[in-house]
Formats: structure tokens, C-alpha cells, sequence
């Protein structure tokens, strides 16, 4: 389809322009597709330095493949692509404003017969992933699932063929082949907090995500000797509005937040680290029939090696329970990325390969993180 063909060549451009060139960057971007999490918290940031007087431009770009399901609950089968641009200014060299805007792409994706192979070709199996369309979208909450082997059960003693099927025959049917736009939801008059279940199949959509409004304050100070030593800190305040009702999830409401890092001294051919932790407070606390929580908690820590102009690094992120009372997709979150960072030019590139390693419920599957930064 034109928008996967139009993100695979924008994303192969990006990498073969930068795959060559020098390193150094922190992923501003949530990791988790928004139809998986539903919302996310803000994150912590704040990991380079700054000086008065400095604007900062961001571009980058996020692609998800997600794979997740578990039976009468939900089913997620997907892929979202995130491009994401952003403008920083230091107002001094202790604060920073600036704002971040993405729009979101979601479909079938391209990824899945990649993926399927590699996991035959390693023995890895499929996780019932092959019994469903490839690249296709196919999306499902379902917070009535606990009755559903009662209303099975009712139907067989009224009549096997009664009505077409209104919930799934066996714990591994698909969701319903319906649509539920908002579109069709605003024209009949129905708001979509009053449709309990949410089932989308074979349609892509996009639209514009949160965007992001951020203050960051960074003051040094010395704690300890070598390694374990801290140098800074970073306190950031971060507001988001609601993004576009056309992505699948719905409004996701306003959400502020804020957050602290430390981070130690970067030196050449020395190992350096990060650590923030972050409280992001939500305004909505409901999607369809499903409690969200009031706050999330997001931890994420850091370490890398520096090299001259390069660096590599490993990060991990765990956040607390997106939804609240609704099987796997009620687990905290556990993340992991991988990549490096360089200087190219005038630009700054940071490509990061991000993997759920730990709970395959909540987080992405696969995913690909690209970001290209310059100093005005």
C-alpha cells in the first residue's frame, strides 16, 4: 500500500544517508505503538547538555511491528509508523523550552512474513501469529470477553444459528470484521466511550499524535569519583494535547508530567550512564469499557560506551500498567533498545533497534528507532 511503500523508502533513504557517517542522541519518542498501550507515559529526557542561545531541530522516525493476543481479552496485529518533529531553544544555559509533533501511521505493515521466517529459521515459534492474515491490521479490545463462554453457551441452548456470530466461537477466532470509525461513530450520534468493544480489521488510518510541550532545567553538580559519579541533573516539566481522534485508540485526553535525570561525564573511550524516572498524571481514565490509571511511572536507565565521535549504548524501559484489571494487557511494561549514535556533518544521527524481551503483551514486538538532530 502507498503509505508502507512511502515509510520503507523514507526510512531506507535516512539510513543509507547516515549508516556511514559519526555518532551521539537520546530517543525522545514513547516506544510503544498507541493501539498497544493505548497511551503512554512521557518519558524521561534531558541527557545532552545545552548553552543559551541554542536551537535545536529533531526529526525523527519510529516503525512497530506488534504482535500480541490473549484469548476473550484482546488481539494486536499491526504496525505503526511514528515521524516525529521537533524544535528546541535554550533560553539559558540552565533552561531549554521546546515542542514535539508526530503524526502516526497505522496498517497491516510489511513486516510479518520477515519476521515469521526469522523465527522458523532459529526455531523460534510463531506464537500463533501465522494463523491470522500477514500485513494486515487486525486489532481488538475486549473487555466483555470474561462472559463470552456464557453467551456461548446461552446461544447453543436458544439456537446454534441464531445470529450471526457477535462474539468469538473459539478462544483463537479473529475479532469481527466490522468497522468502528469515528466517522461512522459521529454521524450516528454515538460517542465512542459508550462502544464497549473496539474490533478493526483490514484498514489503515492516520492522523496527528500528541503533541508535546516540554521545559527542561539542568544544573551540574559533583557526586562521587570515576564510573559511578553523577555531574548532572535535569529536571523537565512536559504537557501533551489529546491526539487525533482517527487513530485507534481515540482521544487519549492531556497528560502533564515531570521528571528527573542524573547523568554522569561523558569521556572518550570511557563508559558513561543515564538513569531518569518520570510521573505523568492523565486527565481521561477510561477507553471503551476499560479503567486506565490515573499516573504511570516510567523508569529508564542508560549506559553506553563513548568513542571519539561515535558512541553504543543499551537502554532499558519499564513503565507501570497501562490499563487496569484486563489480563496481560494489565502487565507492567519491560523494553529494551539497542544502537549507537554519531556526528555527520553538521547533524547528529541516533538509529537504535528496539525489542521486547520480557513481556510480549505490552510492548513491541520489533520496532526501529531513527532520529537526526542539528544545532541552528
Amino acid at each position: 500500500m502507498r503509505w508502507q511503500g512511502t515509510a520503507l523508502a523514507f526510512l531506507t533513504f535516512i539510513i543509507l544517508l547516515l549508516v556511514p557517517a559519526r555518532a551521539r542522541a537520546y530517543i525522545e519518542a514513547p516506544y510503544a505503538a498507541t493501539f498497544q498501550s493505548i497511551r503512554m507515559p512521557h518519558l524521561p529526557r534531558g541527557d545532552e547538555p545545552w548553552v543559551r542561545g541554542d536551537w535545536q531541530m529533531v526529526l525523527a522516525a519510529n516503525w512497530m511491528n506488534v504482535w500480541s493476543i490473549q484469548s476473550d481479552r484482546f488481539i494486536l496485529d499491526g504496525e505503526e509508523v511514528s515521524l516525529n518533529a521537533g524544535l528546541a531553544y535554550g533560553l539559558s544555559d540552565r533552561i531549554r523550552i521546546g515542542l514535539v509533533a508526530p503524526y502516526i501511521i497505522q496498517g497491516g505493515g510489511v513486516l510479518d512474513s520477515t519476521i515469521e521466517r526469522f523465527h522458523s529459521s532459529i526455531g523460534v515459534t510463531q506464537g500463533q501469529r501465522d494463523r491470522f492474515p500477514r500485513n494486515r491490521l487486525n486489532a481488538s479490545y475486549e473487555p466483555l470477553g470474561a462472559f463470552y463462554p456464557i453467551l456461548m453457551r446461552l446461544e447453543r441452548m436458544v439456537e446454534d444459528k441464531y445470529l450471526p456470530r457477535k462474539y468469538p466461537r473459539s478462544p483463537l477466532d479473529p475479532p469481527l470484521d466490522i468497522e468502528v470509525t469515528p466517522e461512522t461513530l459521529y454521524l450516528s450520534g454515538i460517542r465512542p466511550q459508550w462502544v464497549p468493544e473496539d474490533s478493526i480489521s483490514s484498514s489503515n488510518r492516520s492522523g496527528p499524535g500528541e503533541v508535546r510541550f516540554y521545559a527542561d532545567y539542568q544544573f551540574p553538580f559533583s557526586i562521587g569519583e570515576g564510573f559511578l559519579s553523577a555531574k548532572s541533573a535535569v529536571i523537565s516539566l512536559q504537557a501533551s494535547l489529546e491526539g487525533s481522534s482517527s487513530l485507534m485508540a481515540g482521544d487519549t485526553g492531556r497528560v502533564g508530567s515531570v521528571s528527573f535525570l542524573l547523568r554522569s561525564e561523558k569521556k572518550p573511550h570511557e563508559f558513561y550512564w543515564l538513569m531518569g524516572l518520570s510521573y505523568s498524571a492523565f486527565e481521561d481514565r477510561e477507553f471503551r469499557l476499560l479503567e486506565l490509571p490515573a499516573q504511570q511511572w516510567a523508569f529508564r536507565p542508560r549506559l553506553g560506551y563513548q568513542m571519539e565521535n561515535t558512541e553504543f549504548f543499551a537502554e532499558y524501559v519499564y513503565f507501570t500498567e497501562p490499563v487496569k484489571d484486563f489480563g496481560r494487557l494489565s502487565a507492567d511494561g519491560h523494553q529494551l533498545g539497542l544502537g549507537f549514535s554519531t556526528d555527520a556533518g553538521p547533524y547528529r544521527v541516533e538509529m537504535a533497534l528496539i525489542e521486547n524481551f520480557l513481556t510480549y503483551s505490552t510492548t513491541p514486538d520489533v520496532g526501529l528507532y531513527i532520529a537526526l538532530r542539528r544545532t541552528l
